[in-house]
């Protein structure tokens, strides 16, 4: 069995919660400086503690999903250990945003972490921390007679564990306050008010509580808690984290607002909340957020000076580097477990200096890492498992040793007319096996495009040798008519058929390059010279009557004299080749780029709305619109209307309900008012359809919305699911991607001549979404 087999060390991805992680296996020097930035923030303000006017937000932000906020948050608590009380919250879409929320979310949470003992909690251990605090003040102001004072007071002021757990070393103390605790209620309580303005019966409630909680445990006195906490009428949540500041200071890590995406009423009421939080004595508030989050729920959406005091501490997280990376690779093969050989082997064939050749710097995030690394690791057992294949045998390796005589192999064959192998090549079949693949191998060959692509030659140049002999340079099939005065049909049938294993896979990815880039070699007919080329693709999909009419809209009057371009900024018109072969260059990079990013997350709506706008906007057969949808601010519906058609795109996740059932609500509204139309005008009605797109991770949700109610009857036959593959939608990323570059000027060329020399790459998405049916 090869080594480690059976267990892939780098499928865990996905931090849960900031409870638990380890800093050993964590990589010291990914966001080191975030990580060393947030704790002495912390500890400057706790030591500021009581200063007027409360402490400012800590806003953590991260450019997308996977870049380690939530395995930060866990090194926080981790280095923070006995310094502070953490109380992770992530607010639910069915809670009322305020302050209630907080104190259960928090408390559940912490419910749910284990402490380092067995059998306790984050929340018990709170809980002994406060009641071990009161009873040391009471010992402290001589209400509580001791016999060796200085000792409880040291031992109170340690591990609570070790005073209330039945196997913790200073035990005899937790057993003493179990045995007298109906006489020490009362004095705690008095305790606890001068130090906490709260109602007293509800403060004696709030004590009872957590001293039967540091005693017991159990979920029925964690219940009695919740109760508390969720009673805003008695302010059961601020006492709850005052009583909690009264052991240590209160860290409250706010994660996961990813559901709140494109609500700005919700952003406001938690930015507004969590400021007000951020004023209270004891409490620190660290906000932690993606980038997309911040910008469609919070940012612009606030008031500015909101704005300004949450982003007055901002932190934004970088990604993982080569050096990062080779170090979270040996911690992952450490902690499997893996043998020091494999992993050796398994790092050469990794190659991390290879997967950061070309990449900007902190671009690659610490998940999209692992996920690459786990996918090298099933190619690498699969490697490991395969058998040694006959063509590894070396020629070296057949010869005879010297002094013995080789064994004569030489057979009559016994049909004349069976092909004979060409010399100096190896066979490992017999004659009619080796017939049969040739035939396979012919089978797989490149088959004839669709479009028309005779007139159409490699924009590069071919290289200039290989093995020493130089490449003839592409043909066309009159020029082979031409030189030969035989057809190209006629010569593709007497050239031999060759099939080579190791050399298959090259020459494919070859052609597939060449196929990228390339240009026409004659020019274009006079009566189209004029006509823009995305026109040209899209009156294709739509009919061949309209293109005559584009082209006479598009043919300019009288050619210009060229003018003087500087060779510093020199654009798509001045010289074609060049600045195509730039475009389809950076276009290449960025689909590439943007492959492992199509394969390990969820489809990004935003990148294909904004796509989406982009060529709505610029293509002239399309009549593009955008409607706000009813009671959803900032929630658009984007409409193309071409001749006979109008397409709605549903563009959210198919978990948003509310975003699908008002999506439907318009649609049919719609849909009323294009059949009105037509009964006045005596048109045709045009057909109307609502796509949407899936890939398949989102397969199963689009199934379950499919299914909902949110279609009404009348309109499930309307519904126009598009599904893409991971290399549809890495295309489609990428063509987004430099469409953006060019509008904010990093690109030497204008957004227009971008889709003129781009736009055939999308050819099959313009193709799908102007379908009719």
């Amino acid at each position: 069995m090869p080594p480690g087999e059976g267990q892939n060390p780098f499928t865990d991805d996905v931090c849960a919660g900031p409870f638990g992680v380890a800093e050993n296996r964590s990589v010291p020097g990914l966001n080191g400086d975030i990580l060393g930035q947030l704790t002495t923030t912390i500890d400057e303000r706790q030591s500021s503690a009581g200063r007027a006017g409360g402490q400012p937000l800590l806003l953590l932000t991260a450019p997308r999903a996977g870049y380690g906020k939530t395995h930060l948050l866990g090194r926080l608590a981790a280095a923070a250990n006995g310094q502070v009380v953490l109380v992770p919250l992530a607010f639910r879409l069915e809670d009322t945003i305020g302050i209630s929320a907080v104190a259960v979310r928090g408390m559940e949470s912490m419910a749910r972490a284990e402490a380092s003992r067995e059998g306790w909690t984050k929340l018990r251990e709170a809980c002994a921390g406060v009641c071990a605090t009161l009873v040391r003040r009471l010992i402290e102001n001589g209400t509580l007679p001791c016999a060796n004072p200085e000792q409880a007071l040291r031992v109170l002021g340690g591990d609570p564990l070790e005073v209330f757990d039945a196997n913790g070393s200073a035990r005899l103390i937790g057993d003493w306050v179990r045995r007298f605790e109906g006489q020490l209620r009362k004095p705690m309580t008095e305790q606890a008010m001068k130090r906490v303005p709260a109602i007293p019966t509800a403060l004696a409630s709030w004590v009872n509580a957590m001293l039967n909680h540091a005693l017991d445990g159990g979920m029925s006195h964690m219940a009695v808690l919740r109760m508390l906490a969720a009673d805003e009428s008695n302010e059961g949540p601020v006492t709850w984290l005052r009583l909690l500041g009264l052991w240590r200071p209160v860290v409250l890590l706010v994660d996961h607002l990813d559901a709140y995406y494109r609500n700005p009423e919700a952003g406001l009421r938690i930015a507004s909340l969590l400021l007000d939080m951020s004023e209270m004595d004891g409490v620190h508030v660290v906000l932690s957020l993606n980038q997309d989050v911040w910008q469609a729920t919070f940012g612009h959406h606030l008031p500015s000076a909101m704005e300004d005091r949450l982003t007055a501490s901002q932190m934004l997280l970088r990604g993982i580097g080569e050096s990062e990376a080779a170090t979270l690779l040996r911690l992952r093969l450490q902690h499997a477990g893996i043998p020091a050989d494999p992993a050796h082997e398994f790092t050469s064939f990794l190659d991390v200096k290879r997967y950061f050749l070309g990449r900007p710097l902190g671009s690659v995030s610490a998940r999209t890492f692992l996920r690459h690394a786990a996918k090298q690791w099933d190619f690498f057992q699969q490697t490991l498992a395969a058998p040694v294949m006959p063509g590894s045998i070396s020629p070296q390796s057949l010869a005879p040793e010297e002094g013995v005589l080789p064994l004569m192999t030489e057979e009559v064959a016994e049909n004349p007319a069976e092909e004979k192998p060409a010399p100096g090549e190896l066979t490992i079949f017999d004659s009619s096996t080796t017939a049969h693949m040739k035939l396979m191998a012919e089978g797989l060959a490149e088959p004839k495009p669709a479009l028309p692509q005779q007139d159409e030659a490699p924009l590069l140049p071919p290289p200039p040798s290989l093995n020493g002999k130089h490449l003839p340079p592409p043909s066309t099939p009159a020029a082979v008519t031409q030189r030969t005065g035989e057809s190209p049909a006629a010569k593709v049938d007497e050239a031999p058929s060759q099939f080579s294993p190791s050399s298959a896979g090259a020459f494919e990815n070859l052609r597939e390059m060449l196929g990228k880039l390339r240009q026409p070699s004659a020019p274009q007919p006079a009566e189209s010279s004029g006509t823009h080329f995305v026109a040209e693709r899209l009156a294709d999909v739509l009919g061949a009557g309209a293109k005559p009419a584009v082209a006479a809209a598009a043919a300019p009057a009288s050619p210009a004299p060229p003018a003087f371009v500087p060779p510093s900024r020199l654009s798509v018109a001045a010289t074609p080749n060049a600045e195509r072969d730039a475009l389809l260059g950076r276009y290449e990079a960025l689909r590439l780029q943007m492959a492992a990013e199509a394969v390990s997350l969820p489809l990004d709506f935003t990148k294909l709305a904004d796509l989406i706008r982009l060529a709505g906007k610029r293509f002239p057969l399309v009549r593009f619109s955008e409607h706000e949808l009813p009671g959803m601010t900032g929630r658009y519906a984007v409409c193309w209307s071409l001749q006979g058609l109008e397409v709605v795109f549903g563009l959210a996740n198919f978990a948003d309900g509310s975003y699908w059932r008002t999506l439907a609500g318009f649609a049919a509204g719609r849909l009323a008012e294009l059949n009105q139309d037509s009964q006045t005008s005596g048109a045709s009605v045009p057909r109307l359809k609502i796509t949407t797109f899936k890939t398949d991770r989102e397969q199963q949700s689009w199934a379950i919305l499919q299914h909902s109610t949110a279609f009404p009857e009348v309109l499930k036959t309307h519904v126009d699911p598009i599904h893409l593959d991971t290399q549809n939608v890495a295309a489609l990323y990428a063509m987004q991607r430099i469409i953006k570059e060019a509008e904010s000027g990093s690109l030497e060329a204008t957004p227009a001549q971008v889709m003129s020399v781009l736009a055939r790459e999308l050819d099959f998405f313009w193709k799908r979404v102007t379908r009719a049916a």
